[in-house]
Order: structure tokens, then C-alpha cells, then sequence
């Protein structure tokens, strides 16, 4: 389950001045039916949207107490506080959105020893340099587990495997009846051809801008079991002032598995 793809649940409150100003009103007439006049210019106005504003301001606060109790949702410091509730830590220099991923591995493997998220929450816990990881079973009796490094472009390093499988192997980790096997996710190169056809007043310096933005894009959405289709390629190579976009490279479709990872190549943007 992909946490972002939540919606906010309903005791998140939508919110509008507007609404909340005209239940006001609505009861001040219901407690005096002869009061009808709202003008702006009335002294009264004035202290109902005061109180409005301040009403506001209460009902946000609120929904950001609901929201910092939910996994999904909440953040910094409300966020460590949640995990620590399931006996995890930050580490450092690790972000909400995988603290949150290691948290949520961990809530879901307590459902059954050795089960597969039980397994991918120790390999996020095992080093800070692990990024993602998975779990699978090739054959009966034998557990799997990719892993992609924060470190050279997602590469597994020698010290890195050799860390994780330590971990791995530990008898308070790894499921007795089970062979536990630590190997580096599979990298897909990803090279992106296009030819960028501009508006007439869009400025030749823009390619750059647009090859900026499309590597932090696939940056963001790059991970284990993460395809990428030449639908999502132009999509973001579409940038204001871009009239087309002709893409040469990939031919088809980037297909990945769940124990693979797609890595950005070459990115070559011509007009």
C-alpha cells in the first residue's frame, strides 16, 4: 500500500470563510429574528469576520492535530513521535517519507513472523545507505532480498551487501526454516531522446530548464518495481512554452520488476 495515495480521512475538515461566516450569521438572526441588515459597513460585521477569522484559525489547528497522528500524514517531529510509538528512530539524514516507509514496513510485518514486509522493514533498518528494498521468494525456503543504495546512482557497494547481510542473517532477523539471500536490485538504464518543439516566443535556453526539472522528476519517481512509460516521459518533458514533444528514445515502454530499479542515463533534448 502506497501511503500518498490516501485521501484525507473525514475528520479532516474542509474549510471556508465564507461558510463559516454565513452559519454565523444564521445564528445571530435565529437569536434575533429582527436583525436581517449585514452590511460591510456595520460595526457588527467587522466583529463576526474577527470571529470567523479566529474560528478559522481553531478549526486548522485542529486538523493539523488529527493529521499529525496519522501515519500518512504527518511530519518532523509529529512524525518521530509515531514511530516512536513502534520502538523506531530517525536516522540520520533520513527524510519523513522514508521514516514513514520504515515505519509502515514495520506496523505490517508484525502481522507474521517472516512475512514479506516483516523482511523489507530490517533491510531499511539495517544501514542508513540502504534506499528501498523488497522482498521475494524464488523458491521454496529461500528469502530474497533487493536492495538499491542513496549512494552512485542507486550502485550497491561491496561494504554495503556485506552490511545488510549481516543484518540479515542475525537470529533475532532472519526466520529459522529460512536461507536469507542479500543481492543488489537489478539497474535499468533509462536514456531519454527528444526533440523539443517550442513556441514562437518560448527562448532556445529553456532546454536546459526543461532537462533540469525531467532528472529531478525521474529522481522522484524512480524505485524498486517503478516502470517507466514513454507516456510519463513526455508528459514531463512538457514544460510551459513547449508546443510538442517528439520522443525518439525509449522506443517502447520501460518495463521494471519489483527486484529491479530504472536509473536515468543519458537525457539528450534537442529543438
Amino acid at each position: 500500500m502506497n501511503l500518498t495515495d490516501l485521501k484525507d480521512p473525514k475528520i479532516i475538515e474542509e474549510l471556508s470563510f465564507e461558510e463559516i461566516l454565513q452559519q454565523m450569521k444564521e445564528n445571530l438572526v435565529a437569536i434575533d429574528s429582527e436583525y436581517t441588515a449585514f452590511l460591510g459597513s456595520d460595526p457588527l460585521m467587522k466583529l463576526l469576520e474577527v470571529a470567523v477569522y479566529r474560528e478559522l484559525l481553531l478549526r486548522q489547528r485542529i486538523n493539523q492535530a488529527a493529521k499529525a497522528n496519522l501515519l500518512a500524514f504527518a511530519t518532523g517531529s509529529d512524525l518521530d513521535n509515531l514511530a516512536a510509538f513502534y520502538g523506531i528512530s530517525r536516522k540520520e539524514n533520513e527524510t519523513d517519507e522514508e521514516l514513514r516507509e520504515r515505519t509502515h514496513a514495520k506496523i505490517v510485518g508484525w502481522s507474521s513472523a517472516g512475512s514479506r514486509e516483516a523482511y523489507k522493514f530490517h533491510a531499511l533498518n539495517s544501514d542508513s545507505r540502504v534506499k528501498e528494498a523488497n522482498a521475494d521468494s524464488p523458491k521454496p525456503g529461500l528469502v530474497r532480498i533487493s536492495i538499491l543504495s542513496k549512494e552512485d546512482g542507486g550502485i550497491v557497494s561491496e561494504d554495503l551487501l556485506e552490511s545488510v547481510t549481516k543484518y540479515m542473517l542475525r537470529e533475532d532477523v532472519r526466520m529459522l526454516t529460512d536461507t536469507v539471500e542479500v543481492v543488489p536490485c537489478g539497474l535499468i538504464e533509462v536514456n531519454v531522446k527528444a526533440k523539443i518543439i517550442l513556441m514562437a516566443s518560448t527562448p532556445p535556453e529553456i532546454l536546459n530548464t526543461i532537462r533540469q526539472s525531467f532528472i529531478l522528476a525521474f529522481s522522484k519517481i524512480a524505485g524498486l518495481g517503478v516502470s517507466i512509460s514513454r507516456a510519463w516521459i513526455i508528459s514531463n518533458l512538457f514544460l510551459n512554452g513547449v508546443k510538442d514533444v517528439e520522443l525518439t528514445t525509449p522506443p517502447k515502454d520501460i518495463l521494471v520488476t519489483e527486484i529491479e530499479c530504472a536509473k536515468l542515463g543519458v537525457v539528450e533534448l534537442t529543438r
